[in-house]
């Protein structure tokens, strides 16, 4: 099918910057802390007594996420049209911080109650790599998986980006959404009798590589950015993302509600253009601005604190309540005294390096 590429004119002029999309950020991440700080930390280690409420719905706050960054990182990459670029913007952006926490964590996961299962010198040296699970290593904080989804979220964007897979975008995206239609549910019926052995591992691993288990929820992301550009039909559009939405629920086993796809879906698009100016407030765009250092912290740290203060005589309800506080107040130490400098300091070094690139290019002298 061809379709018009998506490197033409109106979808490379900047836009300004969509503050609502930031607040979404925001709202993702704390649906994130809420779930585990509430839900999973009761059910995994159990408050002494109960807490009297659990936010349950942290799964829509990564699908949520996981929609807006196909939206957000096909505009940064389209943009720039220099997949160098914005593949060192992406890590410089996650590298650094995340080889800090994953150091800290070593100690963290030595403090009750996440001391009972110690980090070994495989699973550290995995996860130094950012993408444990294709080692068949676990997280060192299990909220990291979506970080792995996310780097190779861009290695498949740079990938389609390279082959002409995102000119001819319902090629590049069909033939996604088509191996996760047909491998997904086919590995999953033959997990009970193949597990451990050596094809299936070999498969499984192809199929992390490959992202079919998000690979819609991204290309619905991405239909929704040559919407907002005006790139391509608007019903064939409109229509491949029915389709990715129609595949992504025929392989999460009934892990999320249709209907909360189709909220999610119609806020993403309400904040692309700017129509949700309830979402403009400081406070979640503050959050918006410390939601990498807070997805990073919040879990572990969170749950060494609520067991300590549980466990000498704190109600529950104080004992979350002050671990969200402390989430949010070690975010912004973290991103104002850490991330920003070293950030700043690295973006720096790269632009200058990529200036010294393009000026000792040889000139093309104009005939």
């Amino acid at each position: 099918m061809n379709e018009a590429a998506p490197t033409t004119a109106h979808v490379l002029r900047p836009h300004r910057r969509i503050v609502e999309l930031d607040a979404l950020r925001a709202l993702a991440a704390i649906s994130l802390m809420l779930f585990h700080l509430t839900h999973v930390y009761s059910v995994k280690y159990g408050y002494t007594t109960s807490l009297g409420f659990e936010w349950p719905y942290g799964a829509y706050g990564t699908q949520m996420f996981f929609i807006l960054s196909g939206f957000v990182n096909s505009m940064s990459l389209l943009r720039r049209g220099r997949p160098v670029d914005f593949v060192a913007a992406r890590l410089i952006r996650i590298v650094p911080m995340f080889l800090i926490v994953i150091v800290a964590n070593v100690w963290i996961t030595s403090l009750a109650p996440l001391n009972e299962h110690p980090v070994s010198a495989t699973q550290l040296a995995a996860n130094l790599t950012l993408l444990p699970m294709l080692f068949g290593q676990d997280f060192v904080d299990p909220v990291m998986w979506t970080l792995q989804v996310e780097m190779l979220f861009y290695f498949t964007l740079v990938m389609l980006y390279r082959i002409g897979g995102l000119k001819r975008y319902f090629i590049g995206w069909g033939s996604l959404l088509m191996l996760s239609y047909l491998v997904c549910p086919a590995l999953d019926s033959v997990a009970e009798q193949a597990s451990g052995t050596a094809w299936y591992a070999i498969a499984n691993s192809l199929r992390h590589l490959l992202l079919l288990d998000h690979a819609p929820l991204f290309a619905m992301g991405f239909l929704l950015y040559m919407i907002k550009t005006k790139t391509g039909s608007l019903w064939k559009n409109a229509l491949g993302i029915l389709v990715a939405a129609f595949v992504f629920h025929s392989i999460d086993h009934g892990k999320h509600n249709p209907v909360a796809t189709v909220l999610i879906l119609g806020l993403v698009t309400a904040c692309a253009y700017a129509k949700m100016p309830v979402l403009r407030l400081k406070p979640l765009l503050f959050i918006s601005t410390i939601s990498y250092a807070l997805y990073l912290c919040h879990n572990n740290l969170g749950c060494t604190l609520i067991h300590r203060l549980d466990h000498i005589g704190y109600p529950p309800v104080v004992c979350f309540g002050l671990s969200i506080v402390f989430a949010v107040s070690l975010a912004t130490l973290i991103t104002t005294r850490v991330e920003g400098p070293i950030t700043s300091w690295l973006r720096t070094r790269w632009e200058r390096y990529r200036s010294g690139q393009l000026a000792d290019r040889p000139k093309v002298a104009v005939q």
